[in-house]
């Protein structure tokens, strides 16, 4: 490629054109590894400061170049040629480097930098697609300088158009466009300059969609002033024969400030003109400048005051109410417009706010946000052939336009530094066994003396002994900490085992109120607002016991002070081991107490009724549970042996039934195992309705792990010669008084 270059000013008497070298002439150099077809000249630009100070440079792309691209900075010399001085390289193959081109001073440091656009650039792995390099200059020296890469979406030809806007922002820092014609409609991406460079973050991203335009952004023209309002305009061009003007929007820089009255708030000093309330007056003050300063046009700022912000993005009720404010307000706000006829104009607006009665948190300070914005008018449709009407102003980006005030409490009982300082300390946190309403007595403690052993036996409740205090750590300087402890507080996490209750006190003045969730898991028991320096405070959280089970071992509960004073404060755990103590009790007889061991013996196959089998002997056993109800505590069994058989291996006792009576609530079910007549003798009873089927007989069943219907025979290996006990089955069942008879 060549590149050619004159002056079209007929009064310049530099009338020469300058061009590059034929490829086949070229003198060796930073560009004397250009090969043909390289496409140098594609793109080109030019700017004083690029390699010397206040000389004249020029550059041109060549986006095929070695395969990757390059850009070549050159200058003119006394033969009528342009000689180049420096070539960047692109990076990547087929990236493009070089495809456009820009140059400006971006960190306006008097030296122009370097943009070049790669549109053809890809990462497949980060998924980018475009690229644009930009090389800050050194003074001069390019050798070594590190490019940013600015990188767009795939497939979007990111940086295919470049453009120098000049200073849209009115910084003092230059800033560029860049086009993406194929993200999406397209889109341009503006970027501001500033002392570091260029800022990576788009300030703003003009769509294609948004104008009803396709290949939005393939061609940008920018730093034109259009409308004459001293901010440049951009240009955009397409490829869907349609280009579309952006006019750049004159910035304005608003002051503002914020008054209040009183600065401390006196809870003991009702200042409201109406009732006895503590009230606090507001006054917001604006003013603006703007660039240039014969821009003066009237500005609508509407504001609004919020009340209590902290608080109220923490979920809580904000502690003010705005006395003045809009209909359409909340309780916490007011709002307000202010009119700015002119640059430097000090308009101020006034409301106050009532703080609520019975405040809590007296020791957190409110805080106030003061947030405006900018009134946009309506702008009207022009008449074909009228000129462009003026574009309202906006606010500057980088100012904020929020401003935040604080209101304090004036702090008693915090000290001289005014700054309060607590030592909560849980002194005593332990179990205790509930007594009377207002008695209580210790657990007893494990071997350790460390952890406390409850045996639970019908008691419907446990008792958790606590007592805090707020004293001086150190009581040889008392100064240090121990002041009011503002929003005291207890919380308490429960096991699943336990569930709140209630609460007591030896001294009812010393009763805190404790609020427990929906299933009394959590409770948050108030201990003063504030608990003052040496205060302290010994109370009773009542604990159902309902929850626990056969399974619970342990009960462990969580305990955590918390104050909004200055104290850092960890959660403790209180342990208490379980053990179950059922005082259940068992007696029995015999029916009758005494029988003869005679008569003559039968074969079982020889047995056709129950008089065949032997005299009749009825064993009635009665358990009785005095304490609590099994119901969530598991199942108790009884276990009954007898003797089985005698020496000569025949039957000495034989079970022919088993009548369960009482201790059975709803849903309680009993279960005995073996069944009766364990041989299946088909023997008649008049004394009882006829059994239904038996379950076949397991010769050599497991041990069971839970009572069933099976019987389990003792083995011919186990038989012996004297008389033998063996266990014959097993009832159970939630067992408030049962009886059973065999």
């Amino acid at each position: 490629g060549l590149l050619f270059v004159t002056n079209i000013d007929s009064s310049d008497p530099d009338q020469l054109v300058y061009k590059t070298l034929d490829p086949a002439d070229r003198l060796p150099g930073p560009a004397g590894d250009l090969a043909l077809n390289s496409y140098l000249g594609f793109s080109i630009d030019s700017g004083k400061g690029l390699m010397r100070a206040e000389e004249l440079s020029f550059v041109a792309g060549a986006p095929r170049a070695n395969h990757k691209g390059a850009v070549i900075i050159l200058r003119k010399d006394s033969a009528s040629r342009l000689v180049p001085e420096v070539m960047l390289s692109g990076e990547r193959l087929t990236s493009g480097f070089g495809y456009s081109l820009a140059v400006t001073d971006l960190n306006n440091d008097g030296w122009a930098d370097l943009v070049v656009g790669a549109p053809y650039f890809f990462e497949r792995q980060e998924e980018l697609g475009g690229a644009v390099y930009v090389y800050l200059n050194q003074g001069g020296h390019w050798a070594g300088v590190s490019p940013l890469r600015l990188c767009g979406s795939p497939d979007s030809m990111f940086g295919i158009s470049l453009a120098v806007l000049g200073d849209i922002n009115q910084d003092g820092f230059a800033d560029i466009a860049v086009g993406a014609p194929f993200d999406g409609d397209g889109k341009v991406f503006i970027y501001h300059g500033s002392s570091l460079g260029v800022v990576v973050k788009p300030s703003q991203v003009l769509e294609g969609e948004a104008v009803g335009v396709k290949s939005f952004g393939y061609s940008l023209s920018g730093g034109l002033d259009v409308d004459g309002n001293h901010y440049p305009d951009l240009l955009v061009g397409s490829l869907a024969d349609m280009a579309v003007l952006f006019r750049a929007r004159p910035v304005l820089h608003v002051s503002h400030e914020v008054f209040i009255a009183p600065r401390a708030i006196d809870l003991e000093q009702p200042n409201c003109a109406a009732g006895h309330s503590v009230c606090v007056d507001l006054r917001v003050c604006f003013s603006y400048i703007a660039s240039p300063s014969s821009y003066s046009p009237i500005v609508a700022l509407d504001y609004v005051l919020d009340g209590d912000t902290d608080r109220r993005l923490r979920g809580q009720v904000p502690r003010v109410t705005f006395l003045s404010r809009g209909p359409d307000d909340p309780k916490h706000q007011a709002s307000g417009t202010v009119w700015l006829k002119h640059q430097h104009d000090r308009v101020c607006g006034d409301t106050m706010f009532q703080l609520q009665e019975n405040v809590k948190d007296k020791l957190r300070a409110i805080v106030v946000t003061l947030s405006y914005s900018l009134q946009t008018p309506r702008l009207r449709r022009q008449a074909p052939g009228q000129g462009l009407p003026p574009v309202a102003p906006i606010l500057n980006a980088h100012q904020p336009s929020t401003q935040r005030a604080e209101i304090h409490f004036l702090k008693q009982g915090c000290g001289e530094d005014k700054i309060c300082q607590s030592n909560l300390q849980l002194v005593h946190a332990r179990f205790c066994a509930r007594v009377s309403d207002t008695e209580f007595q210790p657990l007893p403690m494990d071997a350790d003396g460390t952890t406390a052993l409850f045996a639970l036996s019908g008691q419907p409740v446990i008792g958790l002994e606590l007592m805090v205090t707020n004293l001086p750590s150190d009581p040889a300087q008392p100064q240090a900490d121990g002041d009011d402890a503002h929003e005291a507080q207890l919380l308490v996490t429960l096991p699943a085992s336990l569930h709140y209750s209630g609460v007591r006190a030896l001294d009812p003045a010393e009763k805190p109120l404790c609020l427990s969730n929906e299933n009394a898991s959590h409770v948050e028991c108030e201990l003063g607002n504030p608990m003052k320096r040496g205060a302290q405070v010994t109370f009773y959280l009542i604990l159902s016991t309902s929850g626990i089970t056969i399974e619970t071992t342990e009960l462990e509960v969580e305990l955590l002070l918390a104050t909004i004073s200055e104290q850092e404060l960890h959660p403790i755990s209180v342990r208490a081991l379980v053990f179950i103590e059922l005082p259940l009790s068992i007696t029995g007889v015999a029916i009758p107490q005494q029988l003869f061991f005679s008569g003559v013996v039968r074969g079982e196959s020889a047995m056709k009724s129950e008089r065949d089998i032997g005299s009749k002997v009825k064993y009635e056993v009665t358990v009785s549970n005095q304490g609590q109800s099994l119901n969530t505590l598991g199942s108790a069994f009884l276990n009954i042996m007898w003797p089985h058989e005698i020496a000569n291996g025949k039957w000495l006792l034989y079970p022919m039934r088993v009548e369960l009576e009482g201790g059975q609530g709803p849903g309680q079910k009993g279960l005995c195992s073996p069944r009766p007549n364990i041989l299946h003798l088909n023997v008649d009873s008049r004394d009882r309705r006829r059994r239904e089927l038996e379950q076949p007989e397991q010769e050599e069943p497991p041990e069971p792990p839970e009572p069933s219907t099976s019987w389990w025979p003792v083995s011919s290996s186990e038989k012996k010669k004297n008389i033998t006990l063996v266990r014959a089955g097993q009832a159970w069942g939630s067992l408030n008084e049962r009886r059973g008879c065999w």
